[in-house]
């Protein structure tokens, strides 16, 4: 069994390449035939789907006679989507996701078990403002320190340079007074 199955789960599914059994949605077979950017979907719970790859990311196409459209595109920790009811934006972390637009449609993962909804964008929150604080946290420490290395630096070298300076003017005085000048 894979090291990722191990983990205790709330939702109960079997996935291979055509088929899908869950607790919930029950048995669906699928079967996607794909040619140039064209594509017909057969699904025994959802019907036929006839779609066309826009660019990448992007599609649209026909199901049960409705239009889709269906746009996704992720840059670093966001995902963004797009279809024809709008567009939303989430963040990722490594515990779920927040969806920016539509705080509902978060999750959060903690010991194995997932949580969706009003109580996952609560979660997601407080996890997102816990790392925050952190992150200033470390911030300031960061900075105060190198702050007081840079005070100590100009410190020293303000040392250096009056004794340098006094050095200095010792020097000439005995320069002086060795020539007479005095």
């Amino acid at each position: 069994m894979p090291e990722k199955d191990k983990q205790p789960r709330k939702r109960i599914e079997y996935r291979k390449k055509n088929v899908r059994v869950s607790r919930t949605g029950g048995l669906s077979a699928t079967k996607t035939i794909a040619k140039d950017g064209y594509g017909v979907t057969v699904n025994t719970k959802h019907g036929i789907r006839l779609h066309k790859r826009l660019f990448k990311g992007a599609r649209m196409g026909f199901q049960n006679g409705k239009f889709q459209f269906i746009g996704r595109y992720n840059s670093g920790p966001f995902n963004f989507n797009v279809s024809k009811s709008g567009i939303s934006t989430s963040i990722k972390n490594k515990r779920g996701s927040y969806n920016l637009f539509k705080p509902n449609y978060s999750s959060f993962k903690m010991g194995g078990v997932q949580i969706r909804g009003k109580n996952a964008a609560t979660l997601q929150l407080i996890f997102m403002f816990s790392q925050l604080l952190i992150v200033l946290i470390k911030l300031v420490w960061h900075l105060t320190v190198n702050l007081l290395w840079l005070v100590f630096l100009l410190v020293k070298w303000f040392i250096d340079f009056m004794v340098g300076f006094y050095k200095g003017f010792q020097n000439q005085d005995i320069n002086a007074s060795v020539d007479g000048r005095d």
